[in-house]
Order: structure tokens, then C-alpha cells, then sequence
């Protein structure tokens, strides 16, 4: 009962105080349409890549050979990092011709422009307030007033003409092919900004996310958040034609650079091949020599193979120096890496990890200093694979000469076999010895060069945009329906608040309840004035005060404030006394009634009621 009496009070409470809550409710729905209204809106969006993969994509294709696959585990988070690396957002930046920004300045916030921009800003390489807004008021007669926030300084001009900005020239013509398309009023209160192209790039990157969509699956998505949602998907889809070209660039230059390494071994060999044949015509000639020993040809025949490892031994010896001369030099950032070893894949791998570490060293120095522990930990990354490196060509550089001193000694052991032949046809196998170790060697370079040929010339990527970003619609923040549930929750919560809060401190006696907190009070039992018959609340009043007090007590009526009840109460409890069956004798003092009681202590005791 107890419980019920609380919740009474507490919804009595609500309900006197609804007003108030209902008045914090609309203001605070009120407040959350004027935020959303003057926020600024950014608009999402997506575009999505599928990377090549040996096992299901296209480079399983016979025709092609390509070792450039999907080779580690790590290769999708890989290509995610390079997508957003410092380089190819830098080239997307270069590509889009994003230098400036402007903004229409209104009242209460200003709006980004991108393609509905009327001006384009023109300036000097010397321009020294980089990563700066200007504000620029435009007049209907064409006059341009140029001020600086930071040092109140101000710049005059005109359209289409250049005039003087803080030491540097800059011009602002008219964009006349936008203007020729849509009528827009040009006079009016502008923001300029003349971006770096190291701030542009962070700026880019701080809203641009590049992830996986899982990691088995090798599919990247590309989002970019900005104001202008043409921006954002003009963005994301240069960001992904730049990256597809970029992987095309950089194939065909490493093809083309084993190819000229493969013409100059080929010129080489082709000079040693032509003088091997005319020897060996010269020879056959002088000595009328027509067939060979068929014993001979076995041995022949190991000494040839045993020659063309030897060639190869050497091919891979110079390529490893080659790749040792690449991790003396350091430069992993501009050079592109060679393909070594004809497919010496873990060397090419932590080549390519090399030059992302190198490339993630840089992107960390655009925001921290050299001793912050973040370029520390990148630099400790490279020292890292440097050393795995250059100990991998240490041991394979040994390797080689290993396996050189033991073919020397397999073609002295081959060799010797010979010593018993006559000296005629041992020369002539000698000679057709080296004639075919130099065809093949030569066919085998010949059947490379087409490889790298065809790699080179075919402009190919078998990375593909999958899905290109769209045109958002509506924008991603600020959220409406959440910012308006919060803003319509916090309100009613503060109203409640409020409404105790106004109840606990004003100390007003609204109930039964206020008087047994606020004072010593006992209270056995209350009165409604809303209820017109209350005859019988009266005799349950009655009833408890004799069964608390005994039957012969003085009961004293009185209040503090004019008009509060006491003659009504009074005269009702006397009749409900009477009803029970006692003798009630009302004395009272009240001098604004003098009428409400009779004063006749005699009439009282004559009255009827038996007596109690």
C-alpha cells in the first residue's frame, strides 16, 4: 500500500509539473533542429577494388606470367596501406588539380565549393601564406577586398586582374564555363584557402579510410568523407584509377628495366655465339671433319648442361649484386625496385615491404619529429629488413660460389674423359661444346626478353574497380534522428529534474506525506475538500481520535491562516461526534464567525444524546 501511496505521489508530481517538462521537451527539440540545420553536412562515399589473386583471378591465366600476386598473407593489408600511402594521394591531389579551396560565407556557417565554383584562383610560386584562409568581400562592380583574420591587414583588386596578397601576386578570374552553364550571383562574401600540397595530403587522409572487407577476402573498400558529396566521389574514383595506374607504371618499368638487362647480356652472347659458329665452321672445313664419335655424345651432353648452370650461376650471381648495390644506396622512396633473381620472390617481397616502410617514414615525418618513438619504430622496421636482406645476398652470394667451384670440378672431372680422343675430334667437340652452350644460352635469354616484352608493352592491370563511388544523397553527419532522440531524452530528463528539484526546494505542503517530512507532526488521518458528501470520512476521523486519545479528550482546532477550514471541520466533527453518540461542547475563539456556534453551555448539556 505503502508503495502505491509513493508512486501516487511521485505521477501527482509529474502531472502538476508536465508543463514545465513539456516546455523543456520542445525547446530541447527546438535546439536540436537549429544544430542540425546550421552544422555542416559531410556526405560519404564508397568505391570498391578487387585485387588480383592467383588461385581465382586472372593472372592464372597460361598466357600471362605474372609473378606480382598474391604471395603472404599480408598482401591485402598491404595494398590497402599503399592505396592510401602519402604517395598515391599525393598523385590524386596532382591529377584533380586540387590546390585551393574556396567557401561562400553566410551568416551562420559557410558552404564548401567545388563544382559550382565561380572563380579560379591563380597565384606565384613565392606564395608565403600557405594553409591560411582569406576572406574576400566581391562588390557588384567587380571590386575584390582581400582581408587577413590573423593581422586585420586588407588587399584590394579586381576580377580578372592580379593584384598584391602578402608579398606574393594572385589574380581571381571569373569561371566562365560555370557561369556560362548556371546564373550565379558572383558578389558576395567569400573564404579562400592556398593549401600545400603536405597539408592537403593530411587533410585528405584524415578522411579518407581504406580497409578490407575481410581478410580472405582480397576486395579493398575505399570511403571518403567531405562537404561536398561531388568531391568525395570524384575523389575516391580518381584515388582508384590513380592506384590501378600507378600498379601498371610501375610493372611495366621493372619489365622494362630486366629487359634491358636482358639486351645487354643478349649482345654479349650473341657476339661469343657468332664467333663459336664460324670456328667451328672454320674447323670442319680445315680438317674435313663431317660426324662426331657417338661415345662422345654423353659427355658432351653433361658438360653442356653443366655450362648452361654455369651461365646461370653467373646471371643470378649478378643479379644478387645488383639487389646488394640497391640496399647500399637507401633511396627505397623515388626508385622503383628491379624484378631480381627472375623470380626470387621473397627477395622482391621485402624489397617492396622495404620501400612501404621507407614511404610510412616519410608520412610519419609530416606530423613528428625525428626522435618521436613512431619514426623510431619504423626505422628500427627497416634497419630490420635491411639486415634480413643483406644477410639473405651475404649467404646466397656464398651459395653460388659453392655450387661454381663444385660445377668446375664436375667439367675438369667431364673434361678429362676427352684426353684419350684424338686430338682432332676432341678440338671439334670443344668447339661444338661452346657453339651450344652459347645457343643456349642465348634462346634461353631470347625466350626471357619475350616474357619481359609482352609484361612491358601489356598495359594491363588485373587489379579492378569493381564498384565506383556515387553521388551521396544524403549526407553521413550529422546524424538527425540521433542528434533529435538525445536532444528529446536529455530534455525530459532535465524537466524531471527540474520539476523535483523546483518541488524539493520550494518546501510547499501539497499532502500528508510533506508534513510528517518536514515536521514532528503525526498525522492520523486526512480530509478531502474535493468530495462534497464526506460525512463518512469525518466519522472515520472521529473514530481514530477516540481510539487513539480515549473518550474523554479535548480536541483543539485551530490553523495559522485566515480561511484555512477550522469552522467547517469544526462544526462537521462535532455532528459526526454526535452522530456517534457523545456530548460535544464547541467553544471556539474564531472573531470573524461569531455566528458559527451556539455559546449556550446550557444548551449543550440539555441536548438529548444520551450521555457517554
Amino acid at each position: 500500500m505503502l508503495e502505491i501511496q509513493n508512486i501516487k505521489r511521485l505521477l501527482t508530481t509529474l502531472l502538476k509539473g508536465s508543463p514545465i517538462i513539456v516546455g523543456f521537451l520542445v525547446l530541447g527539440l527546438y535546439l536540436a533542429k537549429k544544430s542540425i540545420q546550421y552544422s555542416t553536412p559531410e556526405y560519404q562515399s564508397m568505391a570498391k577494388i578487387k585485387l588480383d589473386d592467383r588461385k581465382y583471378g586472372m593472372s592464372g591465366n597460361n598466357l600471362y606470367e605474372d609473378f606480382d600476386v598474391f604471395t603472404s598473407e599480408n598482401k591485402i593489408e598491404t595494398e590497402a596501406e599503399i592505396l592510401q600511402s602519402h604517395l598515391l594521394v599525393g598523385k590524386t591531389i596532382d591529377h584533380m588539380g586540387l590546390e585551393t579551396r574556396i567557401w561562400r560565407k553566410g551568416d551562420i556557417k559557410s558552404t564548401l565549393l567545388y563544382k559550382e565554383n565561380p572563380f579560379i584562383i591563380e597565384h606565384d610560386s613565392s606564395f608565403l601564406e600557405y594553409d591560411q584562409r582569406f576572406e574576400m568581400n566581391i562588390n557588384k562592380s567587380g571590386s575584390i577586398q582581400v582581408s587577413d583574420p590573423d593581422s586585420e591587414h586588407f588587399f584590394s583588386g579586381k576580377i580578372n586582374e592580379p593584384f598584391s596578397l602578402g608579398g606574393s601576386t594572385i589574380k581571381i578570374s571569373l569561371n566562365e564555363e560555370f557561369l556560362a552553364s548556371k546564373s550565379v550571383a558572383v558578389e558576395g562574401k567569400y573564404e579562400f584557402e592556398i593549401t600545400s600540397r603536405a597539408a592537403y595530403i593530411d587533410h585528405i587522409k584524415e578522411k579518407l579510410d581504406v580497409k578490407a572487407i575481410d581478410k580472405e577476402i582480397a576486395v579493398l573498400r575505399v570511403v571518403f568523407k567531405s562537404e561536398d558529396p561531388y568531391f568525395a566521389a570524384d575523389l575516391c574514383n580518381n584515388l582508384c584509377n590513380i592506384y590501378v595506374a600507378d600498379y601498371i607504371e610501375t610493372k611495366s618499368l621493372a619489365a622494362q628495366k630486366t629487359l634491358n638487362f636482358i639486351d645487354e647480356r643478349m649482345m654479349d652472347i650473341q657476339s661469343k655465339l657468332e664467333d663459336s659458329e664460324n670456328n667451328l665452321e672454320s674447323y670442319k672445313i680445315k680438317n674435313d671433319v663431317v660426324n662426331t664419335l657417338q661415345e662422345t655424345e654423353t659427355g658432351l651432353r653433361e658438360i653442356s648442361k653443366l655450362k648452361l648452370q654455369l651461365i646461370n650461376i653467373e646471371t643470378e650471381e649478378t643479379a644478387t649484386q645488383a639487389l646488394e648495390a640497391y640496399i647500399s644506396n637507401g633511396d627505397y622512396y623515388e626508385e622503383t625496385a628491379i624484378n631480381f633473381g627472375f623470380g626470387d620472390l621473397v627477395l622482391t617481397e621485402l624489397v617492396k615491404k622495404l620501400k612501404l616502410y621507407t614511404d610510412e617514414r616519410k608520412d610519419l615525418l609530416l606530423k613528428y619529429t625525428e626522435d618521436d618513438q613512431r619514426i623510431i619504430n619504423v626505422d628500427a622496421k627497416i634497419k630490420d629488413v635491411e639486415e634480413y636482406i643483406k644477410e639473405a645476398v651475404t649467404r646466397n652470394l656464398e651459395n653460388i660460389e659453392i655450387k661454381r667451384q663444385e660445377i668446375n670440378k664436375a667439367l675438369i672431372t667431364l673434361e678429362a674423359q676427352f684426353e684419350d680422343i684424338p686430338t682432332r675430334e676432341k678440338n671439334l667437340k670443344s668447339l661444338e661444346r661452346q657453339f651450344m652452350n652459347n645457343e643456349s644460352f642465348y634462346n634461353f635469354l631470347f625466350q626471357k626478353k619475350l616474357e619481359a616484352q609482352i609484361a612491358s608493352s601489356a598495359l594491363i592491370s588485373f587489379h579492378r574497380v569493381i564498384q565506383p563511388a556515387a553521388v551521396s544523397k544524403k549526407p553521413s553527419s550529422p546524424n538527425s534522428v540521433l542528434i533529435t532522440f538525445v536532444s528529446g531524452f536529455l530534455s525530459l530528463v532535465i524537466g524531471i529534474i527540474v520539476v523535483f528539484g523546483r518541488k524539493i526546494i520550494s518546501g510547499k505542503i501539497i499532502g500528508k506525506s510533506d508534513v510528517e517530512k518536514l515536521t514532528s507532526t503525526p498525522i492520523i488521518g486526512a480530509i478531502s475538500d474535493k468530495v462534497k458528501n464526506n460525512v463518512t470520512q469525518f466519522l472515520q476521523l472521529a473514530g481514530t481520535i477516540i481510539a487513539r486519545n480515549g473518550e474523554k479528550s479535548t480536541i483543539l482546532i485551530t490553523s495559522s491562516i485566515r480561511y484555512e477550514g477550522k469552522t467547517h471541520v469544526t462544526a462537521e466533527l462535532k455532528k459526526a461526534f454526535t452522530t456517534m453518540g457523545y456530548r460535544v461542547a464547541c467553544l471556539h475563539f474564531n472573531i470573524n464567525n461569531t455566528n458559527s456556534f451556539d455559546l449556550s453551555m446550557e444548551g449543550l448539556i440539555a441536548s438529548k444524546t444520551p450521555e457517554k
